[in-house]
């Protein structure tokens, strides 16, 4: 039977004697946002609600977005192109690894290393941002942002036609917010219509502290 993030995620707040209501309450969400998570894929979370959930569950916020896109149906057309070898591999973090110290509003660049590890050449595919910004609007109309994510200059990233086994490097600019903090930013392989390339790879992805110390700061922009 596959895990479900639900199932997962109420298990492991026993594990760590957190009750829902604790849980919700460390991680800054309402009871509604727990109970869609059971909704999945109907209704997804935002990357702001997997941080938080993963900071107080004590995991790294991969671990839940896994579960995410585990249910998340295959598209026939990708499931025959995995059949026939289609394959993608991470190589390495050319600029900002994980927990690179960056400034509030900094622009920085984020280049990845993917390699082509299968027999199907990559032709029409993007990288593509999974983010999603959590805004309410007042009753004076003003917007007030919830979620303070990483800001991309493009949230879709063309992949040049790659052969088998050739090697690419991928790039975008991001701003971090002026709020200081770990903020996450994930980017999963999709094709032109946004069907996911790779259902079940764990995608690539930005780790970043925001922090107003100048020293040691990220000067990748």
């Amino acid at each position: 039977m596959q895990e479900t993030l639900d199932g997962w995620m109420r298990q492991r707040a026993r594990e760590l004697g957190l009750n829902l209501s604790a849980l919700c309450k460390q991680a800054g969400i309402g009871r509604q946002t727990l109970y869609d998570l059971a909704c999945i894929p109907d209704k997804l979370p935002s990357m702001q609600t997997v941080v938080a959930l993963a900071d107080v569950l004590q995991v790294h916020p991969l671990r839940i977005l896994h579960l995410v896109f585990d249910a998340v149906p295959i598209n026939p057309a990708v499931k025959r192109a995995q059949q026939q070898g289609d394959r993608s591999a991470f190589v390495r973090d050319v600029t900002a690894p994980d927990g690179a110290l960056v400034l509030p509003g900094q622009r920085f660049t984020k280049t990845w290393e993917l390699q082509n590890a299968g027999n199907v050449p990559w032709q029409g595919r993007f990288l593509q941002c999974m983010d999603e910004e959590v805004v309410v609007a007042t009753r004076t109309g003003e917007t007030l942002h919830l979620a303070h994510n990483l800001v991309p200059a493009s949230s879709r990233i063309a992949v040049p036609t790659t052969a088998p086994g050739a090697t690419v490097q991928l790039s975008v600019e991001l701003t971090a917010p002026q709020t200081p903090g770990t903020v996450l930013s994930y980017w999963k392989s999709v094709f032109a219509d946004g069907t996911l390339c790779f259902p079940d790879s764990v995608g690539v992805w930005v780790k970043v502290r925001v922090n107003t110390c100048t020293q040691g700061a990220f000067s990748g922009a």
